[in-house]
């Protein structure tokens, strides 16, 4: 076992860029087919999909959200068009209007519900009976990427988000994003076995160096690949981030 040492753990500061924002950044892509996959299907004639929403209650609520995912992933923010929405979606433009008040509104709420399921997925296949904290850590890599490549359309959609250029949604969608991201490290930094690690160890600051490496893993893996989600690549990157936490296991582990 060799020395490590976290006494000047304020460097890294700099590169915490957070892995469970991977849609940061990203570039466009071109548009490509679909299969059935988990929670939609994509007819490759009319753009539809099998619901990625859960309003069940209303049905033209349903449509509605369907049919923008399927233009913002398609075209991004600016580019999208609430006439061809409305169009999909069979109901007329006051409806939309009357649900979500502007373009930017609904732009925001679908946004922010591509996050909250795919951290929900993240979740569901981490075993948080297991209080070994690494081994949650890469369950969380497994599952998240997982979550990624099953629902291409969000992809589509956070990389776009990469062109946008209005501010509001910019600080909007940052802050959801900051807030999925501390709930996602709290949740799963909690009632950990601290006995795992060797009394010698600052636990706390071990954690935030284990945080931050993964974090800039994850953002040199973006640059690497153009930026761009690759299914091929997110194999590359899983492959990095085990290496490092068998790492991490040997230095802080007993």
């Amino acid at each position: 076992m060799f020395n490590f040492s976290v006494d000047n753990v304020e460097n890294y500061t700099e590169i915490v860029d957070n892995f469970f924002t991977l849609h940061k950044n990203l570039t466009n892509r071109s548009k490509y087919g679909y299969n059935e996959i988990d929670h939609f299907f994509i007819n490759e004639r009319k753009g539809d999909i099998m619901s990625e929403f859960l309003q069940k209650d209303d049905a033209r609520k349903n449509r509605i959200l369907e049919a923008a995912l399927v233009e913002f992933a398609d075209k991004g923010y600016k580019k999208a068009s609430t006439n061809t929405i409305v169009r999909e979606a069979q109901v007329s433009k006051g409806l939309l209007f009357h649900y979500f008040i502007s373009k930017k509104e609904l732009y925001i709420y679908i946004y922010k519900y591509a996050q909250e399921v795919i951290t929900n997925e993240m979740y569901e296949g981490v075993n948080f009976a297991d209080r070994d904290v690494l081994n949650r850590l890469f369950a969380s890599t497994v599952h998240k990427i997982n979550s990624y490549i099953n629902h291409p359309l969000f992809t589509q959609l956070f990389e776009h988000h990469a062109f946008i250029d209005d501010e509001d949604i910019l600080s909007r969608t940052a802050e959801s994003s900051a807030n999925y991201i501390s709930e996602s490290y709290t949740k799963l930094f909690s009632n950990i076995d601290y006995f795992f690690f060797q009394e010698r160890i600052n636990i706390d600051r071990s954690l935030d160096v284990v945080k931050w490496t993964i974090d800039r893993i994850s953002k040199n893996w973006i640059t690497a690949n153009n930026n761009r989600f690759k299914e091929d690549s997110f194999v590359e990157l899983k492959e990095e981030i085990e290496i490092y936490l068998e790492l991490f296991r040997d230095a802080l582990y007993k």
